[in-house]
């Protein structure tokens, strides 16, 4: 390989796509305050389903390194007990925004008839397979643009709000300020992906994969293998961020099951 693969190798290789996902109409709408509330609502639902299963497969992907560590020695249990504390992080304090909307809008998610969406159907599925059937490396990545990607977009949203807000300030509209029409919900979602918080579990997780990269990328005696590791990678992180954008579109158009 002429150069060292990292986890920059990957964001790279979705670089376009996590572009367009920045200008995505559910995310821009969300900060101008435009976004119709039943979409705000659909989103959080099956965002809140979705983070049930990612926990899930937190779990899974730490027991697996676990078993490969007691075989070759190969990970830090620092980084599986990190794994296993952000799955735990997501249930217990992540959700807990989820809950606090939930009981403002008077919904009750654990009813039998919310049920995962077809893309959030997809993606859980998807990544479910990877983290349970492929090698560690590969389940690292999979879960990688739930993380970075979330991070990405609401640091892109804080800034975005912030030129919006200081451009209604000092053009004097007060009382058609896009502030006063944007709900709270939408300030605390994007208060919390901006948020320093969020950043520090994000910023942890990328270490982790960058150390699976340095270990079976890099340092990897066949390099032909490495590569092999690499690309199977790139493939599953460019796939999951097709997966965040059509997450967000699905919230767009409020998209169900058909009705038969």
């Amino acid at each position: 390989m002429t150069k060292t693969a990292s986890t920059k190798s990957l964001w790279d290789e979705a670089a376009n796509l996590i572009t367009a996902t920045e200008k995505h109409p559910f995310l821009v709408s969300m900060v101008d305050g435009t976004l119709n509330l039943d979409s705000f609502r659909h989103y959080v639902i099956q965002d809140a389903l979705f983070l049930t299963d990612f926990a899930q497969c937190l779990e899974i992907l730490a027991n697996k390194m676990e078993k490969e560590n007691n075989a070759s020695a190969t990970i830090s249990i620092d980084s599986i007990k990190r794994i296993r504390e952000l799955a735990v992080g997501i249930e217990e304090a992540e959700k807990e925004l989820h809950r606090s909307f939930f009981t403002q809008w008077n919904i009750n998610v654990t009813n039998n008839d919310i049920k995962s969406a077809p893309n959030t159907l997809l993606y859980t599925s998807y990544m479910l397979r990877v983290v349970s059937t492929r090698p560690y490396t590969e389940g690292l990545a999979v879960l990688l643009p739930c993380f970075w990607v979330y991070m990405h977009v609401g640091k892109c949203m804080l800034q975005l709000r912030e030129e919006i807000d200081n451009n209604n300030k000092s053009n004097g509209n007060n009382n058609n300020n896009k502030q006063k029409q944007r709900p709270a919900q939408f300030d605390a979602w994007i208060d919390m992906y901006a948020g320093d918080e969020f950043e520090k579990e994000v910023t942890d997780y990328i270490a982790i994969v960058d150390t699976a990269i340095q270990h079976n990328v890099n340092n990897n005696i066949n390099k032909d293998d490495g590569m092999e590791v690499l690309m199977k990678m790139k493939e599953h992180f460019v796939m999951c961020c097709k997966l965040e954008y059509m997450f967000w579109d699905q919230a767009q158009v409020l998209m169900d099951w058909p009705d038969f």
